[in-house]
Order: C-alpha cells, then structure tokens, then sequence
C-alpha cells in the first residue's frame, strides 16, 4: 500500500510515478495494489497518467481507497471510477444505543433523526458485503424491488454500517409479536407481496444467478463433505429450472418492513435471480427446521414463538400455493431434503 499526500499535478507528478513503480519492488507477489487516499487533496492530469502507467505495467486490478469526495469527482469526470476501483471515504457517524430500533440476525438500526436511520452490521460481516448490500438495494430500486432507499457506508463507534431513509416502520417479526392474532392475515398479504417479486424479470447482468451462490458455496465445501454429498448437492441445484425473475436470498420474518400499506425488503446483500425455489427453501429454513434443530431460534431471531413461527409458514404456503397445480406435500419434501443438504455444505 502506498499513501498520497497533498496535490499531485505537474510540479511532482514524476516524482509520484517514481514512487509508484518503486512500490512495485518491494511488494509480495499476488497482493493487491492499494493506494490509500486519504491525504489527497487533488490530482491532476499529469497525476492521473502516473496512475495510467502503473495499471498498464501491472495489468491488474488497483483499489483507491479513502478518497475525498473532491478527488472522487476528479475521478468520475475523468472515466477512472470506471478504470480503478475507487472507494469513498468514509465518514464517522455516532448514535444513541438507546435509540434502537429494531435488531435482525446481521445487525441491528438505529434512529438517527426524523429523517435518518442507521444500521450497525455485525462484526462478523464483511466491509465488502456491506458496500454490496448498498449497491444492490440501489440496484433494486431501479428495478422496482421495494427497498429502504440506502445513503453511505460509514464507520461507527460499534462497526460498520450504512444511513438510509428514515421509515414509519416494524419488521414483520415485530408486528407478529404485538398482534399474533393477524399472522393469517399478514401471512397472506406477504404472500402476495413475495408472488409479485417472484414475477418481476430482471435484465441479465444486474444481479447474479442464484445458481451462482451455491456453486461458489459447493466449491469451497472442498474435502470437509463426502464427494456423494457434493454430487447429490450440486445435481439437486443444477435441475431447478432457471428463471429471470428476482429472488432475495434471505428471505425471513426480520429483513421484510411494514411501512403503512407497503412492505419493503432490507438485506439485499443476496439479491440474483433465479427460481423461487431458493427464496421458499431459505424463508421455511427459518421458520421451521432451524427451530427442530435448535429450540428457541425462533423466539432468539424473531422474537416469535415456535408454534406462531409454524402458523405464519402454513398460512403463507397455502396463500402462496393458491392457484397453482404443484403440490404442496411434494414441496415441502423438496423443500426439507435441500435444507439438509445445504446445511452440509457448512458443517
């Protein structure tokens, strides 16, 4: 890595090359070129040639990291957001524990002000699936997914998180447990709401094949699961019929928001498209086999008990399965037998 000081232009310009291809020396081979941009305060053209060079020597990807967001507009004026992974700076934001909201199984929000809230992730989410998260949430409002409207990834005192829209709102879990009496009637307006996502075509390249996740997850199973799982496994996945429809990837009862008479999804982190197969085998690993496997998942994750997390999940299947010619019975078996054997690929 490699910090950047002050002004690049003219007057130094070589200089700044010469360090550049000196970095190139001392570093380990197969790391990452990273420049660290914090104390830039402006580059200029003869600057932005030295950054030409070096990727023209290397012919490899460079992250630019830290970048103001004076220096970032030089960058995107310039095409060289478009050439080098440049990243933002990130700002520095605090907040009240005591002004939570609600939490979920990655993290938790919190309000910021009237118009503002924050979500803090867990440490053990990557800063990269969190810059992730926000691209694809912007990803899926352009494509009419209902989704909070994100803002910046920012650091905070507890981790790393993302500001976006303040909302009138509960998650699903929530209303669930202050009205158990309406889960057959939140149950099917979630139906509803899951059907009409499962319909929306995405165009190709906007987000990833659901496919694609499972194969990466098969992958890197390696030696630890029996090769017959693995071929079992991978032959289950390739034999859903593919589809260009949305799918979430992490469909449950914390990331879905009740926003008046809308429903909006959090989480976007998984968003591809495919069969709704994986969204339903994700959404009744959640509210039925995690609990058998572990008492109290539900009432741990959800806040909602066990035998409420059963009532929501059949009252969702029969709306969802209304007025289809597949059989539920022969669903739920598949449904079962691909929870066991994702499950393997992370023993």
């Amino acid at each position: 890595k490699i910090n950047m000081e002050g002004r690049v232009d003219s007057n130094n310009a070589a200089e700044f090359e010469s360090e550049l291809m000196e970095m190139l020396t001392h570093r380990d081979g197969g790391q990452q070129i990273v420049l660290d941009a914090r104390e830039l305060k402006y580059i200029s053209s003869a600057g932005l040639r030295g950054l030409l060079k070096l990727k023209k020597k290397t012919g490899e990807d460079i992250r630019i990291i830290n970048v103001s967001d004076d220096v970032y507009d030089i960058f995107d004026m310039t095409g060289f957001s478009e050439m080098f992974e440049v990243v933002k700076h990130m700002r520095k934001v605090t907040y009240s524990t005591a002004n939570v909201i609600s939490r979920s199984i990655n993290g938790s929000i919190y309000k910021l002000d009237k118009d503002t809230m924050l979500k803090v992730y867990n440490g053990n989410v990557k800063l990269d699936d969190i810059r992730k998260e926000r691209e694809y949430a912007h990803k899926a409002l352009v494509n009419g997914i209902p989704t909070l409207i994100p803002y910046d990834v920012v650091d905070t005192a507890g981790g790393y998180g993302i500001v976006m829209e303040a909302a009138d709102m509960v998650t699903l879990a929530q209303y669930i447990q202050k009205h158990p009496d309406d889960i057959e009637k939140y149950a099917d307006r979630f139906a509803s709401f899951l059907k009409e996502l499962h319909q929306t075509s995405i165009e190709p390249g906007v987000f990833p094949d659901i496919k694609d996740r499972y194969r990466a997850w098969i992958k890197n199973a390696g030696n630890r699961v029996d090769s017959k799982d693995i071929e079992m496994i991978t032959s289950l996945v390739e034999r859903v019929p593919d589809k260009d429809t949305f799918v979430h990837g992490d469909i449950n009862l914390a990331n879905v928001l009740i926003n008046g008479d809308e429903l909006l999804l959090m989480d976007m982190v998984g968003s591809s498209t495919g069969n709704p197969l994986f969204d339903l085998q994700g959404l009744y690993a959640s509210l039925i086999m995690m609990e058998k496997e572990k008492p109290m998942y539900c009432s741990t994750y959800f806040g909602v008990s066990s035998s409420k997390c059963e009532q929501f999940w059949n009252a969702f299947l029969k709306a969802y399965m209304k007025g289809s010619s597949s059989d539920p019975e022969n669903l739920l078996k598949q449904l079962k037998i691909y929870y066991i054997l994702k499950r393997k690929l992370f023993e």
